[in-house]
This record gives C-alpha cells, sequence and structure tokens, in this order.
C-alpha cells in the first residue's frame, strides 16, 4: 500500500489513464487501498460493458485490493454540452457505479467559478443528480475546480433543501466534498483554509481528498490538525496522483 504515517488510514491510488482491465489490477494489487478509477471505453471501466462483465469487474477490482472503489464521471458539471446532457451522462456514470458496485462517483465542478452555468442553474443540476444518486444508492462525491467553499457552499444548499422536504434524497450524506489539493493550491487557498471546509465536510459524511502525490501527503499529515485522525477513522479518503498526471 502507500506509505502513510502511523496511524493513518492508507493512501490509494488514482487510474485516469487508458489501460485495460488486467493493467487496473496488476496497479491495485501493487497499492491496495481506495482506487478512484475514471469512466471511458478505454479505460478498465466503461459503459461499453455488459451486466455481468460489470459485477466480474468491480469484483475482480476489489479482491486485488481496490477498497473502497470509487468512479470518476467522464464529464465535468460545467462542460459546455446542453444541462440534459450532462445529466444524462451523470446518471449513466451512477448506473455504471451500481453495476461494478461503487459507492461513490466523483463529479467535477469544471470552471464554474470562471465561465458557464449560473449558480441556480448549477445547484438546480446538482439537485437532481442528488436525487439521482440516491435512488440508486451512490454517494455523489462533488470536487471543487477552484477553491474547496465553493463545494461547501453546494452542500449547504442541499441540506437545507432535505431538511425542509424539497429535496428527496435518503440522508444529507448522499452529496459530499471532493477536495482536489492541487486545483484549491492553484486558486491561491492556504491548505489550512481548505481544510476547515473539508473537515466540517467531513464530519456529516467521508470526503475524497485528490490532487496530490505521496509527498504532498506527507506534508498534510505533519501540518493539518485532525487530518491523521479523520483518515484513520475512515471519514477521509485519499487518493494520490503521479507526478506526471498533476495539473500543471
Amino acid at each position: 500500500m502507500q506509505e502513510t504515517g502511523a496511524g493513518a488510514g492508507p493512501a490509494g491510488t488514482v487510474l485516469d489513464e487508458a489501460q485495460d482491465l488486467a493493467a487496473a489490477l496488476a496497479a491495485v494489487a501493487g497499492h491496495p487501498g481506495p482506487v478512484e478509477i475514471t469512466i471511458g471505453g478505454d479505460r478498465p471501466v466503461g459503459p461499453q460493458m455488459g451486466s455481468v462483465v460489470r459485477r466480474q469487474a468491480g469484483e475482480r477490482l476489489r479482491a486485488a485490493g481496490a477498497e473502497p472503489l470509487l468512479l470518476r464521471a467522464p464529464v465535468a458539471v460545467d462542460d459546455d454540452i446542453p444541462d440534459e446532457g450532462v445529466i444524462a451522462a451523470v446518471d449513466d456514470a451512477l448506473d455504471l457505479c451500481r453495476g461494478v458496485g461503487a459507492g461513490m462517483l466523483v463529479l467535477a465542478l469544471g470552471g464554474v467559478a470562471h465561465r458557464g452555468r449560473q449558480r441556480q442553474r448549477l445547484y438546480s443540476m446538482l439537485a437532481a443528480l442528488a436525487e439521482a444518486a440516491s435512488d440508486r444508492g451512490v454517494r455523489l462525491m462533488v470536487q471543487n475546480s477552484t477553491e474547496v467553499d465553493e463545494v461547501g457552499m453546494l452542500l449547504a444548499l442541499l441540506d437545507r433543501e432535505h431538511e425542509q422536504g424539497t429535496l428527496d434524497v435518503s440522508a444529507p450524506g448522499t452529496t459530499s466534498l471532493a477536495w482536489d489539493v492541487s486545483r484549491s493550491r492553484a486558486a491561491g487557498q492556504s491548505d489550512d483554509d481548505a481544510w476547515a471546509v473539508v473537515r466540517r465536510a467531513a464530519s456529516r459524511a467521508p470526503v475524497l481528498v485528490r490532487g496530490l502525490r505521496a509527498e504532498d501527503d506527507a506534508e498534510l499529515l505533519r501540518a493539518l490538525p485532525g487530518y491523521r485522525e479523520c483518515r484513520a477513522l475512515g471519514s477521509v479518503i485519499t487518493v494520490l496522483t503521479a507526478d506526471d498526471r498533476m495539473i500543471k
């Protein structure tokens, strides 16, 4: 498994390159723990799979050490396609999660802080997707494009709608946060400020930490109060990205 500090849960792996299932199984076996796989026709998990193949792929990945298994949607909320296209693509990704037995789907916000859909329109889309995720028993992990506060605000709005009975989800934890460390850093947000938002989110449902290398993870383990403990408790799930796959 990936190296971690004593007392922390294992850091996992991001598989976002074109590869077949056999290559993915070898990668997972070499670094068992959480695994995030991007959906695609040239990836270990894709929409071309039938129901039996989906189930078998999930079983083989978990047997190799993928625990938990997360899928990443092939679209972002702010992709330059009609709303219906985004919703349909995420809906298909949720079905794929259910087919392979992945309990979480990572969904990037894209560049909503800078372009694209208005905030209310974005929120309406996320509310619809949260209901679809709840219906399938999948947790929707919403990833920041810049500062993590943008996701924290959206989760707060979803929680309020649930409390008022106007959001049809099984529990507020149907949606959670995926903190892309590289993107919050690129936006100029300090790790301490980002962690304050992420730690609050982790108290309501498990969160994902991604967009970081092994050395970045070691830095967070040293510097962020409670990060190590949250990892040990499983309220924070961390997956590492290879140096050459980090955003520039």
